[in-house]
């Protein structure tokens, strides 16, 4: 909603009591024989567009009880919790009571997997990716970590250098040994990649470009209707990629966010990505195609899965073909006088 939107609607009576999460699942329930005896009550003749605000509170209100986001409700004066009366959101006039409110979503893909068994702790999610971000910065844009870390860094970038150095993923090195050849004689000791940690960042490009191989199509995806016809790559769809690394039993979180370290997403935080690895937000942004995503019914991402493995061998068949085509070109070139 803008900064200066409320959803205003008079209440009828039997919805004055209880609290505002309880409010939230009457008028939007989960189930659809609910949702039908609910939108039969609209007064179309007055708002006719009341059916496509109703359809998006509900895709709004079913991200909440996923998990995937949190409400902050408020009224026109100050925030309301979701267990307050549902009162404290109610304007008394002449007429029937006005209910005033403001729905904001914060998205919380963290939350979201911890609540759904994906990871097990917030703290194992957060130390894994605080790990990968420092050897982003190490590898990508040749970061200059003293080792060991100072007294004035934060701890979760030491927790996060312990933990590579755990695993033989980086070491300290002589800075004099490591910048020999530009004639550097700090001696100072900093963290440096291993051998082992090439391996290691050489496995998450292999499996990153995977990701991309096999589910980038899903990017652009146009369903129709009747979720039987299937377009990709028309610059008119939506992204069902993380649709398709569920259906797929993939963890979301792990591939969205190897795809958005590959994609570059981090380099904006070069300046002050060691302030930035301590905070919560940082992970929550990078996280949130997880959480803030298209969603489609089980038998629509079924035929969109089927129709787009069949799109992607025919691709594959295609430069398959040109592969061959052209090397037959090349020859026949070569054997040219």
């Amino acid at each position: 909603m803008a900064t200066d939107d409320f959803l205003a609607v008079e209440l009828p009576s039997e919805f004055l009591t209880g609290t505002v999460a309880g409010l939230l699942d009457r008028v939007f329930p989960p189930d659809e024989e609910s949702r039908v005896l609910i939108s039969g009550r609209f007064d179309l003749r007055t708002n006719p567009d009341l059916p496509e605000i109703y359809a998006v509170l509900l895709a709004v209100c079913d991200e909440w009880r996923d998990w995937r986001c949190a409400l902050a409700v408020s009224s026109l004066r100050e925030p309301v919790e979701l267990w307050a009366p549902v009162t404290q959101l109610v304007r008394i006039t002449d007429g029937p009571p006005v209910l005033q409110m403001r729905l904001e979503q914060e998205y919380r893909a963290m939350e979201y997997a911890v609540r759904h068994g994906i990871w097990n702790s917030r703290h194992e999610l957060l130390g894994w990716m605080r790990s990968l971000v420092t050897l982003y910065f190490l590898d990508k844009h040749g970061a200059n970590l003293p080792a060991p870390p100072p007294l004035t860094s934060g701890p979760a970038l030491v927790r996060a250098v312990q933990e590579l150095e755990a695993q033989g993923i980086i070491a300290a090195q002589t800075q004099s040994d490591q910048d020999a050849a530009a004639d550097i004689h700090d001696e100072d000791d900093v963290y440096a990649i291993t051998p082992e940690g090439r391996r290691f960042i050489a496995g998450l490009l292999a499996e990153t470009e995977s990701y991309i191989d096999q589910y980038d199509h899903y990017q652009d995806t146009v369903v129709d209707s009747e979720g039987e016809l299937v377009e990709f790559g028309t610059g008119r769809g939506v992204d069902l990629r993380v649709e398709a690394f569920l259906n797929e039993g993939l963890d979301p979180l792990r591939t969205v966010f190897l795809l958005r370290l590959y994609d570059g997403t981090l380099d904006s935080r070069l300046r002050d990505w060691r302030e930035a690895i301590e905070t919560d937000e940082l992970f929550e942004g990078i996280l949130e195609p997880v959480v803030n995503r298209h969603g489609l019914g089980p038998g629509e991402i079924q035929e969109v899965m089927e129709q787009g493995h069949d799109w992607l061998e025919e691709r594959r068949e295609r430069d398959r073909r040109g592969q061959e085509d052209r090397e037959l070109l090349r020859r026949a070139g070569g054997g040219a006088p």
